[in-house]
């Protein structure tokens, strides 16, 4: 008879893990209570007794880097975990910026990706999950560490992949990155319920959300409700007679609407409102040679989800606006002449359509060959809907987060925090730093060291395509998020507004942000002579009629851009021209006028901004009182 185990790990206790150096490191795990367990690691061996939960736990001295090591534990079953490394191990978090994988940045680091041998850099996906009822101290689902492969790395978080490669370059010691950023969270989901205490709203949703069966209960409502709305679409779709058809080369779409794409659609004959609108572009590849090998269908970003055929052939499909849309071709699908694509759009809101600009190419890419779609196009509206409403999202909700994706961990020694998130708070930007100063400090304090490193992305440059103005909320969350680092020991935060793209939320541009971070990180966190090179504001002051706002170093110039404006007594705000001396910015002041404050790059899409340090480095937005 087989003896029954009851011995249980952390999943993120397992093969192919890299603990931290030089700190004591924690084993726990759960068994039958009142078993014995000795948990070995080469030289070292500790043995405990499993309480009256089942937990144990060990503690070993602190290593340095190095391994392979094999660590034996046994208690009610022995185990073996195996290619275990010391080295520097960094906790990752925040919303989709950081979670990007890889994969979605190969219009940049194509070859980065296909060379992505990094052995000794790991990553630890904690599995989502969110919990309502207080902190957990397990995980529920189960994961694995991944070493950076040209197979894993496509799935990898591209900022931290990037952070640890020029860590581990610089350190020549193994790298572990634990990924625990989930897409569009707001911070409160990553906060416990006592930082939170102060906040009645919350309190309530909180009650709402531990009541028995209530997020099932909505989740089977919003199910159903979404496949109706979607259900009323399609069923329109089909009374149509040569809705099936649509799809094929031979339709004839001569009395459809001429559409010039990429272009939104609100104003357009064909208007934004929800529902679906199908599309269609002919186009030829005269050189047979350049498809030999197939190609890849590039359709920048469409509001809202999309169907894509080509030459009567689904080629693939995207759910939402904020993915671009690479679609890989074969060979045989396409032809020299006559070839079409057929696109299906449907649309969530009161406006849709192609997203232009920088960044958003609608074409065909060969080896060989660059065939641009962006042109007339034709087009069918076929159905009009009510607008669909947002499902509930429950890894939003406050506390979720926090309590199973962050608490399981906080045994694991680490070397510090990485962070990028905001976007979720835009809407309500006032007292985030708050919030993220009681983060910060929670976090250090379930680690039990205050003076551990975060560092963090102030958010980028962006403005909505579907905007009608700029309402600034982007910029105000950045200055929130600027205080932090003025305010809280041991924190840096990376500026990023010169790496974004205006019309994307999720800029591929990780590369910049991730050495950024890591020089951060080797400056304070590993005392390395290592600078990012970032200006920092000392003092304005207003001497007649100029002001003199003075950085730490020298300040260059690079687009004629000037995103500088000053407010008077009045509180009118208006702007101003400035000229650059060595490490001083000097404003014009309109004679006589006395200047209460000064704010810079004070907008959502600050794109190309004019101000940088020799190195290169972008001048931060700040908004100063004189």
């Amino acid at each position: 008879m087989t003896k029954k185990s009851f011995l249980r790990l952390p999943p993120i206790i397992s093969s192919g893990m890299v603990l931290q150096q030089g700190k004591q490191v924690c084993f726990w795990g759960w068994d039958r209570p009142g078993q014995s367990v000795r948990v070995e690691i080469a030289d070292q061996l500790e043995c405990t007794e499993a309480d009256k939960s089942g937990k144990w736990t060990v503690y070993f001295k602190a290593k340095k880097a190095g391994g392979p090591y094999t660590i034996v534990i046994e208690g009610s079953e022995d185990r073996k975990v195996t290619d275990v490394y010391f080295g520097e191990v960094w906790v990752a978090g925040g919303q989709s910026n950081m979670e990007l994988p890889l994969e979605s940045t190969r219009d940049l680091f194509e070859e980065e990706i296909a060379h992505a041998h990094f052995p000794l850099i790991r990553e630890f996906h904690v599995p989502m999950e969110y919990d309502f009822n207080g902190p957990l101290e397990s995980a529920g689902q189960p994961s694995e560490w991944k070493p950076v492969t040209p197979e894993n790395a496509p799935a990898m978080s591209a900022l931290a992949t990037f952070f640890a490669q020029k860590l581990h370059t610089d350190l020549d010691v193994p790298i572990g990155i634990i990924m625990t950023a989930v897409g569009g969270t707001p911070i409160e989901a990553w906060l416990p319920e006592e930082d939170l205490a102060d906040k009645p709203g919350i309190m309530t949703e909180l009650s709402s959300l531990r009541e028995p069966k209530w997020v099932e209960t909505i989740q089977r409502k919003d199910q159903k409700r979404i496949q109706e709305w979607y259900h009323r679409i399609a069923t329109a779709e089909r009374t149509l007679d040569a809705y099936e058809h649509w799809i094929e080369p031979a339709f004839d779409d001569a009395n459809w609407e001429s559409l010039t794409v990429p272009t939104t659609l609100k104003k357009t004959k064909l208007s934004g409102e929800a529902g679906s609108i199908w599309f269609r572009y002919t186009f030829d590849v005269p050189d047979p040679s350049a498809y030999e090998r197939g190609g890849l269908l590039k359709l920048g970003a469409m509001i809202d989800y999309d169907e894509v055929w080509l030459n009567g052939v689904s080629i693939g499909s995207t759910e939402h606006r904020y993915l671009s849309r690479r679609y890989p071709v074969s060979s045989d699908i396409l032809q020299a002449s006559g070839n079409t694509l057929a696109i299906r759009l449907v649309i969530h809101g009161n406006n849709g359509g192609f997203v232009s600009g920088e960044g958003k190419f609608y074409g065909l890419e060969c080896p060989t060959e660059r065939i641009d779609f962006s042109g007339v196009w034709k087009a069918k509206r076929v159905t009009r809907v009510e607008p669909s409403t947002s499902m509930v999202f429950f890894q939003y909700a406050p506390t979720g987060l926090y309590n199973a994706m962050i608490s399981p961990i906080k045994h694991y020694p680490i070397a510090g925090f990485l962070f990028y998130q905001g976007e979720s708070n835009t809407g309500n930007p006032s007292g985030y730093s708050e919030l993220m100063k009681r983060m910060i400090n929670r976090w250090r304090s379930d680690w039990k060291d205050e003076r551990l490193p975060f560092l963090y992305v102030q958010l980028t440059n962006y403005l909505d395509v579907l905007s009608e103005e700029d309402d600034r909320c982007w910029a105000a969350l950045r200055l929130e998020q600027s205080l932090v680092e003025q305010e809280v020991p041991h924190t840096a935060m990376t500026v990023s507004i010169d790496a974004g793209e205006g019309n994307d939320l999720h800029p591929q541009d990780k590369k910049t942000l991730g050495f950024r971070m890591a020089s951060d990180a080797l400056n304070f966190a590993y005392e390395k002579a290592v600078t990012s090179g970032k200006p920092k504001l000392k003092m304005v002051t207003q001497e007649g009629d100029r002001l003199i706002i003075l950085f730490d170093c020298p300040i260059k110039g690079k687009s004629q851009n000037n995103y500088l404006e000053i407010q008077t007594v009045a509180k009118e705000w208006k702007s101003a021209e400035a000229t650059i001396n060595d490490n001083q910015i000097i404003v014009e002041v309109p004679k006589g006028a006395e200047i209460s404050a000064v704010r810079y790059a004070y907008l959502n899409n600050p794109e190309n901004p004019p101000f940088f340090s020799e190195n290169g480095y972008p001048v931060g937005p700040f908004y100063e009182f004189l």
